[in-house]
């Protein structure tokens, strides 16, 4: 069978076009032929049997919803019990075949009652060989045009011979134009030789376009190896950059926060207030790089089954406890007040711990960065009928409109006149981390009446653990 191999989807999904449009065809020709013979009988008169020339219309639509039908039950390729590729194309083109072979024998016997070879309508055998060149194999459109031939020969001949009786349409030509043996002849002779034509024009270019299509197909395939052969390669990149940062990079780092914080406990000997500062100071930005280190190693790791797999009851409350605490040494050194409301009694949220903490902390580092010294940064935890709903606002300079949409995306900053410190992944983070379980987050940008600030909120579901 030909097109079987490489290019086999491409060529087949346009043979399911091709079957697609022959059979709203088909319902247009039906629709046409009715029409046509209404008109023919009864506004210019010509001698049209009625009868005969609607049953076979009507035999031609009962076939055509069959065919629709058929096409309908089959027309998926996955799912239970589904064929593979190679059967699929075998059946499709037999669908085709069957379909053109009953188009010829009622196009034969509709021309029967309207003329035979007196009427020009049996130029619509090329018609089909036509679409039956385009849809199936060589082999295949060879026989339907033999096929053509022969029934349309046999036609003429029978009628010819008087052994079949001629149907002749008074009012359109003149009559016994059937038995005009020149008029037979050339008729005859010019039709076998237009649908022989054709049809090795056709075939033979239809041939040329699958070909086409198979080499570009293979082409698409030696594109896609290549393609994840460097995805393979540039995920081991990212695996081994990543053992670096965690080994290379983090753990120098935290060492170094370790005895800055050992140093500020006094362990190493007394500090006076001016080394305290620059200590304290020095130890947020090792703080905040080491926060940085986590961010990429996170933006990486967050796929939401592993989420999924960490998520039991949870208290917000002591979450959002140990976040405050978390930045309170960042939000101190701008001299930020944190103010914090939060009910007293929290139903248990279905979460992952270690994930919320990071979200809640990620938020309000994102508010200490934008607000401005001496500012204040408010949370604010409300209960919902089945919810609840962090809110985080800062007062600092409102987010344009024109980046509102992209807030959350990796590696996206708000351009602004202060430099803020940050690889702009801290949003994207608490983003997939809040939709993995389940929640909504946005932004509100300006939340005061008098203008600017932002108000960054997201929602979790109450756990109905054992409910």
């Amino acid at each position: 069978m030909e097109g079987v191999g490489a290019g086999l989807l491409v060529e087949e999904l346009g043979l399911l076009r091709w079957l697609r449009q022959y059979v709203r065809l088909r319902w247009l020709a039906v629709v046409v032929v009715l029409l046509g013979t209404l008109v023919a009988r009864f506004a210019l008169g010509v001698g049209v049997p009625l009868l005969p020339v609607m049953s076979v219309t009507a035999a031609i639509a009962c076939y055509n919803a069959i065919f629709t039908i058929w096409q309908q039950r089959h027309k998926r390729y996955d799912g239970a019990g589904a064929w593979k590729p190679v059967a699929r194309a075998r059946w499709d083109r037999r669908f085709a075949f069957a379909q053109v072979v009953a188009d010829l024998m009622a196009l034969t016997l509709l021309l029967h009652f309207i003329g035979g070879i007196e009427t020009p309508f049996f130029l619509f055998y090329l018609l089909h060989v036509g679409f039956g060149s385009i849809m199936l194999s060589r082999r295949d459109a060879y026989m339907l045009t033999g096929l053509a031939i022969v029934l349309f020969l046999l036609l003429v001949v029978t009628e010819f011979l008087g052994w079949l009786p001629h149907v002749h349409l008074e009012g359109f030509v003149s009559p016994g134009l059937y038995r005009e043996r020149a008029y037979v002849a050339s008729v005859l002779g010019c039709f076998v030789a237009t649908l022989v034509i054709s049809s090795v024009g056709a075939t033979t270019g239809v041939a040329q376009l699958r070909h086409q299509w198979e080499r570009q197909a293979r082409a698409r395939e030696r594109e896609l190896e290549a393609i994840k052969e460097t995805l393979a390669e540039l995920d081991r990149m990212r695996d081994f950059f990543l053992g670096l940062a965690s080994h290379d990079l983090k753990t120098p780092l935290a060492v170094v926060s370790n005895y800055l914080q050992t140093i500020l406990d006094g362990f190493a000997g007394e500090v006076n207030e001016k080394q305290r500062r620059w200590m304290e100071r020095a130890n947020v930005r090792i703080l905040e790089l080491i926060r940085l280190i986590n961010d990429f190693l996170d933006i990486s790791q967050l796929a939401p089954e592993r989420i999924l797999a960490e998520m039991r009851p949870t208290a917000l409350s002591d979450a959002v406890q140990r976040s405050v605490e978390e930045v309170r040494p960042r939000a101190e050194e701008k001299g930020i007040t944190l103010r914090l409301e939060l009910p007293p009694q929290l139903p248990p949220v279905r979460a992952a711990d270690r994930r919320l903490q990071q979200v809640i902390t990620n938020l309000l580092d994102n508010a200490i960065k934008c607000s401005p010294r001496q500012g204040q940064v408010m949370l604010e935890v409300r209960e919902l009928r089945d919810g609840v709903q962090v809110d985080v606002l800062d007062a600092g300079p409102s987010i344009p409109v024109h980046y509102m949409p992209h807030v959350f995306e990796d590696y996206f900053q708000v351009q602004r006149k202060e430099f803020v410190p940050g690889a702009g992944l801290g949003l994207s983070i608490a983003r997939k981390i809040v939709e993995a379980h389940g929640g909504e987050i946005w932004v509100e940008s300006p939340c005061f009446e008098e203008g600017g600030g932002s108000r960054f909120s997201f929602t979790l579901q109450i756990t109905r653990w054992g409910g």
